[in-house]
């Protein structure tokens, strides 16, 4: 008898079906990669399963990737049905068996107000329940999947993620919540997140240096997030912790993440000991008020303190010829694979010129327009250069201001060159462009600042500022300009997600009247006034002014 074909849906059913003798219909090498990890044998696979193929040998790889990073993975299950005899209560039951979800009691509060008022006590009222049930839509921007950001008296999202109550203002740790409506906060306001009662958790138990953030996605699947996850992690570094809060691990999966470093732990029985287990959900009890979600943060953050938020160890093994090339495949394939391609190509480029001396060498960055390069852009990077022990100097690309920028380049290149340990680089289409920062070359027209310059900084820092080693990034003090202001206001409040520092740097000046900046060159070189100029500009600068302006 011959072999059959067997389809399966997903990478679970695959698991199973290599258990068996079947024959596969497709060629693709992500299923002859899952095929050989999975059973060392070969066989085949429908091509239905190709997705899930390559999101299984992406995360494995991602999940080995942060293990050599010494970032520590949790994955802690959604709270599940207790099967142990376990008796709920008969308003529970009732809502289980009818499948009665928030939403449903939303659109027939009349006939549920009862059960309403159980599961909200002293917070019911129709008004507050009415404000719970605006949830933004999950949309796709950029290359991620993300919440609309939205604004309401109980319900948050900035730049796709809800916001997270009770966060220190200085931490050396996050921690990053994957999940589903569960982390996102089903049913309640962002004070009573699972997110915010971990972040309320930690501070109660004194630990104030770690700062929590929601990634989760009220509606978005399972795919979604690890495609999330899949772009994010290329830009975690020791000192985040991710935390999966997500449906259980089937055996035959969860050994190869345990293998990659993932600590598991089963917590629905444990959550099943608090009295309120017993009624605190609508349909089911992943599905739960506020004072469920408490119980989770305790149950997860005693776990974690017990761990001493440590990673678990993984054979060394794991690492030995470790490439990655799967998590760099599924970012090609699914992301803006021109822009990926190019900002590896970049990056690369600026290895090949100027080789890393070490692993651990600590790097730092200045981004300058330098239109033209002063004493005061001088200054900046002589005080950056002497707290690193390399400094890229990005210097714009865009070809949007006074002075071309291949002059720029060159009063900056001249006007460095006796420090060591700085290297001067293209900006490229990635730093301050018109593809990520647009409003950078509109400072004349844009008065406000409320635009929105996150793509520029998270593209430094996901895929710029980790393989150049750059630790921190330096600018200039902006009391003025609304544009840079903006610009450095979010470095400040973006860069440490990311595991970096930002450093401003008060302006130089030539006397209590005069701060050097670059503005006034450009009127005095109008004028032809050389010699005031000189005040302001190195020689190097001056000398360049005086043979091409």
């Amino acid at each position: 008898m011959g072999l059959k074909p067997v389809y399966v849906k997903n990478v679970l059913g695959l698991i199973g079906a290599l258990k068996k003798n079947v024959v596969v219909l497709s060629e693709s090498r992500y299923i002859r990669g899952i095929v050989s990890r999975l059973m060392k044998k070969s066989t085949a696979i429908p091509s239905k399963a190709q997705k899930a193929s390559e999101l299984f040998l992406a995360m494995n790889d991602a999940l080995v990737l942060l293990a050599k990073k010494n970032v520590p993975v949790y994955y802690y299950n959604r709270i599940g049905k207790e099967k142990t005899g376990f008796v709920y209560s008969d308003s529970a039951q009732k809502r289980m068996a009818n499948t009665i979800n928030f939403p449903f009691l939303i659109e027939h509060i009349d006939q549920y107000e009862d059960d309403l008022k159980e599961l909200f006590g002293d917070l019911y009222s129709r008004e507050y329940i009415a404000e719970l049930g605006k949830i933004p839509q999950v949309i796709a921007k950029g290359d991620i999947y993300c919440h609309e950001d939205f604004a309401s008296k109980y319900v948050n999202v900035i730049e796709g993620k809800r916001i997270v109550c009770f966060q220190p203002e200085k931490f050396t740790r996050t921690i990053h919540v994957y999940g589903r409506c569960g982390a996102f906060g089903y049913a309640v306001e962002d004070k009573n997140s699972l997110p915010s009662q971990i972040q309320l958790q930690l501070n109660n138990h004194g630990i104030t240096d770690i700062r929590v953030v929601n990634h989760g996605l009220w509606g978005g699947e399972d795919e979604y997030l690890e495609h999330n996850f899949l772009n994010d992690c290329v830009g975690y570094k020791e000192g985040d912790i991710i935390l999966f809060y997500m449906m259980h691990i089937d055996k035959r999966l969860l050994k190869h993440w345990e293998d990659a470093g993932v600590k598991y732990k089963e917590i629905t029985h444990e959550w099943h000991e608090y009295p309120e287990a017993k009624w605190c959900f609508y349909d089911k009890p992943g599905h739960m008020n506020h004072i469920g979600y408490q119980h989770v943060a305790e149950i997860i953050v005693a776990d974690m303190i017990r761990q001493n938020f440590a990673g678990k160890q993984v054979d060394d093994s794991l690492f030995t010829s470790f490439k990655s090339e799967h998590l760099k495949e599924y970012l090609k394939k699914n992301n803006n694979s021109d822009f990926y391609k190019e900002v590896n190509e970049y990056t690369s480029s600026i290895l090949q010129e100027y080789p890393l001396q070490n692993e651990k060498m600590v790097c730092g960055s200045i981004v300058m327009n330098c239109n033209p390069f002063t004493k005061g852009h001088r200054y900046l990077i002589e005080y950056a250069a002497k707290q690193v022990e390399r400094l890229y100097v990005f210097v714009v690309k865009e070809d949007k201001s006074f002075f071309k920028y291949e002059d720029r380049f060159e009063m900056v290149k001249q006007g460095t060159a006796d420090l060591k340990n700085v290297v001067v680089v293209s900006s490229g289409k990635f730093i301050i462009s018109s593809l990520t920062f647009p409003e950078y070359f509109m400072k004349d027209y844009v008065k406000e600042k409320n635009f929105d310059v996150s793509m520029d900084v998270e593209t430094f820092c996901k895929y710029i500022a980790p393989p150049l080693n750059i630790k921190k990034r330096f600018a200039g003090e902006e009391p003025f300009d609304p544009v840079t202001l903006n610009y450095n206001e979010n470095m400040r409040r973006i860069l440490p997600k990311y595991g970096m520092e930002f450093c401003e740097i008060p302006r130089l000046a030539i006397d209590e009247k005069r701060v050097i900046n670059a503005t006034e060159v450009r009127r005095l070189l109008k004028e032809r006034d050389f010699e005031a100029i000189s005040d302001y500009v190195p020689e190097t600068t001056l000398t360049i002014l005086k043979r091409k302006y």
